[in-house]
């Protein structure tokens, strides 16, 4: 494989990047088209060529644009990252050009669980991706069950998660402090305004948790709303916003946070929960499928049922929860299923497969 070229496309997020640097070492060549200028390592291989793009669905000249580079740098292996604009434009660009190379699919949660019920056009955009790629990944059971049904007979479907980069051999439980961690965007879809409004009631009848802090990270286009929020509450003594964190800094706060919260109306399994209960973190979740596969309700972690409670299930886990047992059930959890250098393998394989 070392003498191989792949071409990986996909957004300069953070999740494509630290994927990128991981099959770096095993590529000759990687090819990797993105939509913008992304912040390059002082590490970074030598072997990548980036191309940016523009992949707004109108823009339909970006796919001569895809075309021209994968023809120039002969690839023989694409490696789109989520079924949405992304796909679309590089799909058709093999398609309209017919360019001969093997294509995989990897999707990331709202492209298959969000995308397609925002209307006609946007279903069959996802469900001609899904039919024209020669492999899919998913990173839960259930988003892979949710791309049959969207896509029936598209070809093989392989669960495979990302996973934790770095892995702590154990958790110090010392470390923990009196704090709620939050790291979701500040969008609708992540309900940040009901955890705030739970942390609110939670230390307005609780007064011996005074002393408890809500960290709210990342940002997002419900930003301002939220600290507006926070500063009518009266609790900007209570909740810090700390921004889009480093990965360092991100693993920081998941090594003193007491409790994690993460509630979507929809996911697929987040990266944020996997790294969050691999440090030791309680996760509080909303219940949905993919959380499920990770957090039995009261076993490992507690599933919201109603986010107006929420406040409840805070409550409710600081007084009965073993943390430091849960921590170690939790750890030794992420350990044998999402562990990064275990789970790259898995998409190395699906290369050498094509």
């Amino acid at each position: 494989m070392k003498e191989d070229t792949i071409a990986l496309v996909g957004s300069n997020s953070i999740h494509t990047i630290r994927y990128l640097m991981a099959i770096a070492p095993y590529f000759k060549q990687i090819v990797f088209i993105t939509n913008g200028h992304w912040p390059i390592p002082e590490e970074c291989p030598n072997n990548i060529i980036t191309y940016t793009n523009n992949f707004k669905l109108l823009n339909l000249s970006c796919q001569r644009k895809i075309a021209n580079i994968l023809l120039k740098h002969k690839i023989k292996l694409v490696h789109i990252q989520q079924a949405n604009s992304y796909a679309y434009h590089t799909l058709k660009a093999i398609q309209l050009y017919k360019i001969n190379c093997k294509t995989i699919l990897t999707t990331w949660g709202s492209d298959i669980l969000v995308l397609p019920k925002k209307g006609i056009i946007f279903k069959r955009l996802v469900k001609f991706n899904l039919n024209h790629t020669d492999i899919i990944t998913s990173d839960s059971l259930y988003m892979s069950e949710e791309i049959r049904k969207l896509a029936p007979h598209s070809k093989t479907i392989h669960t495979i998660n990302f996973g934790i980069h770095h892995y702590p051999n154990c958790v110090d439980m010392s470390l923990k402090q009196n704090i709620i961690l939050s790291n979701r965007l500040h969008k609708p879809l992540y309900n940040i305004d009901k955890i705030i409004a739970a942390f609110a009631k939670l230390i307005k009848n609780n007064k011996h948790l005074a002393d408890y802090k809500l960290i709210i990270a990342a940002s997002g286009p419900q930003t301002e709303y939220l600290i507006d929020m926070v500063n009518k509450l009266g609790l900007e003594n209570s909740v810090n916003f700390v921004g889009m964190l480093s990965y360092t800094d991100l693993i920081n706060y998941y090594k003193v946070a007491r409790i994690f919260i993460s509630l979507p109306s929809s996911d697929a399994t987040s990266l944020s929960v996997i790294e969050a209960i691999g440090y030791g973190c309680y996760p509080i979740l909303s219940n949905i499928p993919a959380n499920l596969e990770w957090v039995l309700d009261g076993i490992n972690g507690s599933i919201c049922q109603n986010n107006e409670a929420l406040d409840n299930y805070i409550l409710n886990a600081l007084k009965t929860v073993d943390f430091e047992k849960t921590a170690k059930f939790n750890h030794d959890l992420i350990g044998q299923k999402a562990i990064f250098e275990n789970n790259l393998p898995k998409f190395l394989n699906l290369y050498d497969k094509l």
